[in-house]
């Protein structure tokens, strides 16, 4: 995990997005003892105030941002990827979060994470929701949101599922 944080590191601090990070996209040479990023075909320059597609990454590993079509994301898209790595090495659960569509997926990472930081997060930027995310969170919110300590009771159940 710290020689693709060093990768990333490296990678950011040169202004690049990776956009893809997965395991898939991941090699490890054990005998070398070196691990490599691969796959930068989605890669791109990041720009301050630039609007990007939000079209990347595998859905297992997309952060909320695309999950909304929030199209001014920066380096955390690569950040939110490798904690879904992490989750899942932890958790022992591949993928962590697996919905069936951008939809399930962003209520799946609601059952976990809890929802005051996803509706803080989206009133921050503006983001206004699609009905279709309204109505899949609100069995989720049942009038109320999710606080994180709830979200964290609901990662052994998501574990099983």
């Amino acid at each position: 995990m710290y020689e693709l944080l060093k990768a990333l590191d490296y990678s950011h601090s040169m202004g690049i997005m990776h956009r893809d990070v997965k395991p898939h996209n991941v090699m490890i040479d054990h005998q070398m003892r070196k691990l490599r990023l691969i796959d930068w075909g989605l890669a791109e320059f990041y720009h301050p105030a630039q609007e990007y597609n939000v079209r990347v990454a595998s859905r297992s590993y997309k952060g909320p941002e695309l999950l909304v079509d929030y199209q001014m994301y920066d380096y955390s898209l690569d950040m939110w990827s490798l904690g879904c790595m992490l989750a899942s090495m932890i958790f022992q659960k591949e993928p962590f979060f697996h919905g069936q569509d951008n939809y399930d997926q962003l209520v799946r990472i609601a059952k976990v994470l809890g929802t005051e930081e996803l509706f803080s997060y989206l009133n921050k930027y503006h983001i206004e929701l699609d009905t279709r995310f309204k109505d899949l969170l609100d069995p989720v919110l049942k009038g109320q949101p999710l606080s994180n300590s709830e979200g964290a009771l609901a990662i052994s159940s998501s574990t099983t599922t």
